[in-house]
């Protein structure tokens, strides 16, 4: 990413003597062409060979639900559990199909279960790299019951908080700021100094500040003085980049950039300016130029964000190599880590933020996606360990939490650690609604492991409650407290809570389906039958969702 303008990361792009060494710079800019040629030969050549962009080496596990008469029982809930007790789980389609699309090779148990319906388990599971397991789970029905007594579906077994999924990974990432390709290369998490950088010649001032007004001011009656004068459109330039203009900041620095084009400052930071602004194109043709003019990995870095940018991955990938590659800087490992685990290179992206955080153990953000990365192929222990490291290096910062609390209930060798962090999360963000929230369902529903004490369900409601009394508007939190009530037998309150979650998040499915069972369990079938109805609308129109085909982005040939 591109967080500064150039003049406040000055010297990011020199080489230390044993990367010199181990990465000499091509001589000539034929050697650079020969060596990019590999580079490119060799990426392509792995990406070929796994069958995919970025495939894993995962095996898979798919199947489907019947009870008796091979009737399919949809919404039942499926979940993989390995040999140390970390847990996924999915939930069946209307026809009664499940899926684990990326399962670690190992030994599973394999578990089902549905209102109305005796729970199954098939242990003994043998998953293998590049192979598909298919299991069908037989249930029964529970005994005095029918398969089609109860007038309310199966029990939904996502009507707990989402937790992360690997093909969320992106929008997650982003959500946070710590993504490469965030809303801007100046929203990333603490990009300090490199060793070496200088005070920006423009000093950065608070915008509309008195201060930053004057200065403005003279520097414009510079311009207007002197019109042709290159430092006079370069400081211009660079004042509204400091302030975080940069649509102000362009004419000025492309009219010192046609004044003296080789100046290598004006142009980086005209190729930030360029994506902040979401020009991509530009930025990409202005950095070619200047590589032909200086081989430098912040180079190669500002270019890789362009070719994120225009829908070209591969292309980023390669330049974001060439950057790490040449100078393997904190940022430049995160920005190949992000881009490799973004697209879905997994065991690549591991190995990048394992090195990164080797030689930088104060990045925060590395831990994060190492943790994200770690989570994506199912390594959930690893994950804790990494969001939890993430956390400790600023307890401060919300951002590691709010990813820790979607792994509530993924290791049960770790549940300690969460409910420990959303503790700490409480304390350190006393006013943040999510805080309880997390805490509490990490306390109730996170996966237990041997020797825990029982759950203090008193506290748990307590949780629940401060954390609606902070943000009344919290759909969840209303909807996992009515869940409590609702097994506590305290039917009205479960009932308001699920009114005022179907209320702040129309579009939910499960709090209709909650409302159905309450409003049966009541007596009210009438009612139960029109939050059953609404139900199965939302929740079609969810699985529709979820199952439409996402358009590709478009992808552009840069030679």
């Amino acid at each position: 990413m591109a967080s500064t303008s150039h003049t406040a990361r000055k010297g990011s792009g020199l080489l230390s003597s044993c990367v010199a060494e181990a990465h000499p710079r091509p001589a000539s800019l034929a050697g650079r062409a020969l060596g990019r040629a590999a580079l490119v030969a060799g990426l392509l050549a792995i990406l070929a060979g796994s069958g995919g962009l970025f495939a894993g080496q995962e095996g898979a596990v798919s199947g489907v639900v019947v009870g008796p008469s091979q009737a399919p029982i949809s919404g039942a809930r499926v979940t993989l559990e390995d040999a140390k007790g970390s847990r996924q789980s999915v939930v069946a389609d209307q026809n009664g199909r499940y899926s684990f699309p990326a399962v670690e090779p190992g030994t599973y148990a394999l578990s089902a279960e549905a209102a109305g319906f005796q729970p199954t388990t098939k242990t003994g599971l043998l998953v293998t790299a590049g192979a598909s397991a298919t299991v069908e789970l037989h249930l029964a029905v529970v005994s005095g019951g029918s398969a089609q007594a109860s007038t309310v579906p199966p029990l939904p077994g996502y009507y707990d908080d989402t937790p992360l999924k690997a093909g969320a990974v992106q929008t997650t990432i982003d959500t946070a700021g710590y993504s490469s390709q965030a809303q801007s290369p100046r929203r990333l998490l603490g990009e300090g100094p490199s060793p070496g950088d200088t005070a920006l010649r423009i000093p950065a001032r608070v915008p509309g500040s008195a201060e930053a007004v004057k200065f403005e001011g003279e520097l414009q009656k510079a311009v207007r003085d002197d019109p042709y004068s290159f430092e006079a459109n370069h400081q211009l330039g660079e004042f509204y980049l400091s302030v975080n203009d940069f649509k102000s900041g362009i004419p000025y620095l492309e009219r010192a950039e046609k004044l003296r084009s080789a100046d290598y400052a004006n142009g980086y930071d005209l190729a930030v300016a360029y994506l902040e602004t979401k020009n991509p194109g530009l930025a990409h043709s202005l950095v070619q130029d200047m590589l032909h003019r200086k081989d430098a990995a912040e180079l190669h870095d500002l270019l890789g964000e362009a070719d994120e940018a225009l829908g070209n991955p591969v292309a980023a990938i390669i330049d974001y190599q060439f950057a790490a590659d040449m100078d393997p800087t904190e940022k430049n490992l995160f920005d190949l880590g992000n881009a490799l685990l973004i697209h879905n290179n997994l065991e690549r992206a591991i190995e990048v933020f394992n090195r990164g955080v080797a030689h930088y153990p104060a990045s925060q953000r590395m831990y994060v996606d190492l943790g994200i990365a770690d989570y994506s192929r199912n390594h959930y222990d690893e994950a804790v360990d990494a969001l939890c490291r993430a956390s400790d290096l600023n307890p401060s910062d919300p951002r590691p939490y709010l990813f820790l609390g979607k792994m509530y209930n993924v290791s049960a060798a770790k549940s300690g650690e969460v409910i420990k962090h959303m503790k700490r999360f409480t304390e350190t963000d006393p006013n943040n609604a999510l805080a309880y929230y997390y805490y509490g369902l990490s306390s109730w529903k996170g996966a237990r492991g041997p020797g825990q004490q029982a759950v203090d369900l008193a506290e748990v409601e307590a949780l629940f409650r401060k954390s609606i009394s902070l943000d009344p508007r919290l759909a969840d939190a209303h909807l996992q407290l009515g869940i409590l009530l609702q097994d506590e037998n305290r039917n009205q309150e479960a009932i308001a809570e699920f009114k005022s979650a179907s209320e702040f998040k129309p579009g939910d499915p499960d709090p209709h389906y909650r409302l159905a069972q309450a409003y049966t369990r009541a007596g009210d079938t009438d009612r139960g039958q029109q939050e059953l109805q609404l139900y199965d609308r939302l929740h079609k129109q969810q699985v529709d969702d979820a199952q439409a085909p996402k358009p590709a982005p478009a992808q552009q040939v840069i030679p």
